[in-house]
């Protein structure tokens, strides 16, 4: 996969779309259409979306019906939103697997902490002991 800029040449097999989070233009293979891909912009994962022909459809032959026609073109938009909305989910996602990330260190930096109040109550436990026979000691 490559970002798409004024250097990079578009070959017919490629499918050029936008990163749903960062909104950079991204360049890849037609085969992996419908794969999962880093963006390289915000590292999120993006679903390639189909690819969408820049080449005008072509004339109806005679006697296709138009419903047919309508049909084919809302078959398209439909793919098209289902493959927006995947790519929504998939940053989605990836922002609930960077907050459990967050939380599992949360977790291992709270469990450090206890242990090290344990140490600490364990090194003061026996001070306070000595201190409190000597003075009883005192006392006798």
């Amino acid at each position: 996969m490559s970002a798409c800029n004024e250097t990079t040449e578009i070959r017919v097999c490629d499918i050029v779309f936008e990163c749903p989070v960062c909104h950079k233009s991204l360049m890849v293979d037609e085969a992996a259409e419908g794969l999962m891909v880093d963006c390289p912009g915000c590292a999120i994962n993006v679903i390639v979306p189909p690819k969408v022909d820049q080449t005008p459809p072509p004339p109806p032959p005679a006697g296709v019906d138009s419903r047919l026609l309508a049909l084919m073109s809302k078959l398209k938009e439909l793919q098209t939103q289902r493959t927006e909305i995947s790519n929504n989910i998939a940053a989605r996602l990836n922002d609930i697997s960077r907050q459990m990330v967050m939380l599992a260190r949360l977790e291992s930096s709270q469990q450090q902490m206890m242990q090290e109040w344990a140490r600490v109550l364990d090194e003061v436990k026996p001070v306070s002991r000595a201190a409190g026979q000597t003075q009883a000691d005192f006392k006798a």
